[in-house]
This record gives structure tokens, C-alpha cells and sequence, in this order.
């Protein structure tokens, strides 16, 4: 496997904070509210020491007003909590507060398979 930096900003305030280091994204899926003001980010990454990385962000919907109908001038974007998860584990199933087990499982088989990098002499 060809691993790459990583940089995640991990900052729940103004004073930017970040993580480094050498690993590949095995997951990442974006989920929208249901009021559809804010977005999760949530990804894992797989470090060269197999450890398992979960990160999660959230943050303000920007394209909310994108719809004509959604004109809502009441919609303070400062209400919107900014959110960042970062943790590390050597276990995958302890992101399962986070992700669905059927999530879990599928990654977990698939990097089994050998089917998260697959190298191509094409």
C-alpha cells in the first residue's frame, strides 16, 4: 500500500489545531440534516502502523440557499455548532458509536479481501 500525508484539522475553536500523519482513506460519506442547515463529514483512515483513524466534521450546509424556496432569513449560521471527532484505535468496531455495523463489517471484509488497495500494472 502507498501511503500519503494526512492533515486534519481538529480545531473546535478559532486557534487552528491539526493532526500529520502517513495513512489512506479507506471511507468517507458526507450526511446532510434534517433540516438540511448542516453537513458530517465522517471518514476513516488507515495509518502505517494499522491503526484505525476516525474523523468527523461538522459544519454549516453553505449550499442551504441554493433553492429558491429556501429563502430563510432566520437561519444564523453562528447557531451552527462547528464539531470535530478525532480518535484513534486499533479496533474497528469501536467507531460503531459513529458508523452502522453494517458499515464496519463491509470495510472490515474488504480490507480483508484485499480489496481497499488494489495495485494495477496496467
Amino acid at each position: 500500500m502507498e501511503y500519503s500525508e494526512i492533515k486534519l484539522n481538529i480545531s473546535n475553536d478559532n486557534i487552528k489545531e491539526y493532526k500529520l500523519f502517513e495513512g489512506i482513506k479507506i471511507y468517507s460519506d458526507t450526511f446532510i440534516s434534517d433540516d438540511k442547515k448542516t453537513l458530517t463529514n465522517k471518514r476513516i483512515y488507515i495509518t502505517k502502523k494499522r491503526n484505525y483513524v476516525y474523523y468527523e466534521r461538522t459544519d454549516v450546509n453553505w449550499n442551504y440557499w441554493n433553492s429558491k424556496d429556501k429563502y430563510d432569513l432566520s437561519f444564523d449560521t453562528d447557531s451552527i455548532k462547528h464539531n470535530i471527532v478525532f480518535e484513534v484505535s486499533k479496533d474497528l468496531t469501536l467507531f460503531s458509536q459513529y458508523l452502522s455495523e453494517e458499515i464496519i463489517k463491509k470495510i472490515m471484509k474488504k480490507e480483508e479481501n484485499g480489496e481497499i488497495v488494489e495495485k494495477l500494472d496496467i
